[in-house]
């Protein structure tokens, strides 16, 4: 006599198994890459952007210098390069000020005036000082420096 072994499964209960089965491995391949695209920011180092923008030797004391250079920006699988000024400015050639190129009123380029001795914004009549302060018009507050490190001579900016 044979024993029973238990319960009989019918084969449309085992077809109906091994579909779900393969149904359920199917899902996991899909949702495993979709769950990790949008947890990689969270798990991604931000290492902060330094970009060489001149020799120290180039800026003379005491004097504003405009400094062209170029960024560059990994855009996901793109590296994009930006062309960039900005104002250097040192007083004991140790220790340097990176002004941002715009004016702090409507973001309209200004110029060192030398007759003036001022920073000064045709478009609103905007006036700065050589430490960015506001001297006159409408800019609501003083230019905007950028991050700045000295590292073997270069001048770099961080951010």
């Amino acid at each position: 006599m044979a024993e029973n072994q238990g319960p009989q499964v019918s084969r449309r209960r085992f077809l109906s198994y091994i579909i779900g089965g393969v149904g359920a491995i199917i899902a996991a391949g899909v949702a495993v890459p979709v769950i990790g695209y949008f947890l990689a920011p969270a798990f991604r180092k931000n290492t902060p952007l330094v970009t060489p923008i001149g020799n120290t030797s180039d800026i003379p004391v005491g004097v504003p210098t405009k400094v062209s250079y170029e960024q560059r920006v990994r855009e996901g699988w793109y590296i994009t390069t930006h062309s960039k000024t900005t104002w250097v400015v040192t007083f004991d050639g140790v220790n340097f000020i990176a002004y941002a190129p715009k004016c702090t009123h409507l973001n309209c380029p200004y110029y060192w005036d030398p007759a003036k001795n001022e920073f000064y914004c045709p478009c609103h009549g905007g006036r700065f000082d050589i430490n960015g302060n506001v001297l006159g018009g409408p800019p609501p507050r003083p230019l905007d420096r950028l991050n700045v490190q000295v590292d073997k001579g270069q001048i770099l900016i961080v951010g």
